[in-house]
């Protein structure tokens, strides 16, 4: 299913409760389509997301995302069909294949890739949500298991966090959508070529399938300001191998060299200005709807604001939400 509405909102950054229900209430009603929650080193998602259910009442619920580390298949459909009941319909499961050491803690996974091993996680995660009867899977450990929750609508839409042109097209084929990470415009227009060769393949439409991006912003502050907070996140993925990987496809490994040689000394001045913006949204609310417009106009369904933090953080967080937001004219 997609989700309408073109823009939604990222909130990584564990403010306290109070102010992170006050960012997803504003979000809201500024007419943000959804939230979703990385799942790093801050609150849990699913916890989390349980909250915000219980403060809104239209906006999507996403985690972006849990990996398959950390939680056994069981345990996340569990989890995710809690969260879609007590939110009327409103959860997105984000899943996605983790670093090395955190597939390694599977206990099955030796000898599998990280294509084989999510493929195998949301096909059992997705047969367990639509109610069958699953047996029990060695690779995970679990044993046979029936979800005895019954939900009063569809279940929750999975999607995939997708970097490299493998996992992309794996989305296209087993998942209701992908969420793209540290992208230009012209990687979402080949990654919009790989989700629709997939989706064609199995003969689904292309409207059954939500392509996201996120995209890191910091608004309504001098571009000087912006970008030096910008500037230690972009060298920190620039310094992931992963990462630099698809920088360099991007054609900006110049660039990425640079910022991870500068991270990886404690000089994150030194993370190239021409990355940043290559990769980031600073200024006001203009810069950062003709951004999002290039994003969408290459292929996604739906631009991911990421806000990343300077100065304060959640007057940092809040003033970027609502630099961004589809409708803005709400008092608060």
């Amino acid at each position: 299913m997609t989700i309408p509405g073109r823009v939604g909102v990222v909130l990584r950054d564990p403010l306290p409760w109070t102010e992170s229900v006050e960012v997803v209430e504003t979000a809201e009603e500024t007419g943000y389509a959804a939230v979703f929650v990385p799942e790093i080193s801050g609150r849990e998602a699913f916890s989390t997301l349980t909250g915000f259910a219980r403060s809104t009442s239209r906006i999507r619920l996403g985690t972006g995302v849990v990996t398959v580390g950390s939680r056994s298949p069981v345990a996340t459909a569990m989890a995710a069909a809690t969260v879609h009941d007590i939110s009327t319909g409103r959860m997105v499961l984000g899943i996605g294949a983790g670093d090395i050491a955190g597939r390694r803690r599977v206990a099955g996974s030796e000898g599998l890739g990280p294509i084989d091993l999510v493929g195998r996680y949301v096909r059992l995660v997705k047969r367990i949500l639509a109610g069958e009867e699953v047996e029990g899977d060695a690779v995970f450990g679990t044993s046979a298991f029936h979800l005895d929750l019954t939900l009063e609508s569809d279940p929750p839409p999975v999607w995939l966090g997708a970097l490299g042109d493998r996992m992309i097209g794996l989305s296209g084929t087993i998942a209701d959508g992908a969420i793209l990470n540290w992208c230009t415009p012209g990687r979402v227009s080949e990654a919009r070529a790989l989700v629709d060769r997939a989706l064609g393949a199995t003969g689904r439409d292309r409207s059954s399938f939500t392509l996201s991006v996120y995209v890191r912003a910091n608004l309504g502050l001098a571009d000087h300001v912006a970008l030096e907070a910008l500037r230690p996140m972009t060298g920190l993925y620039a310094s992931i191998p992963h990462y630099r990987r698809q920088m360099e496809r991007m054609g900006l490994g110049e660039q990425a060299g640079v910022a991870a040689r500068a991270t990886e000394s404690g000089s994150p001045g030194g993370v190239p200005e021409d990355l940043v913006r290559a990769l980031t949204v600073v200024g006001g609310r203009q810069d950062a709807a003709a951004r999002f417009e290039e994003f969408i106009e290459a292929g996604a369904d739906l631009v991911l604001c990421y806000p990343v933090t300077a100065l304060e953080r959640f007057s940092s967080v809040l003033r970027t939400v609502l630099a961004a937001a589809p409708n803005p004219a709400v008092e608060r």
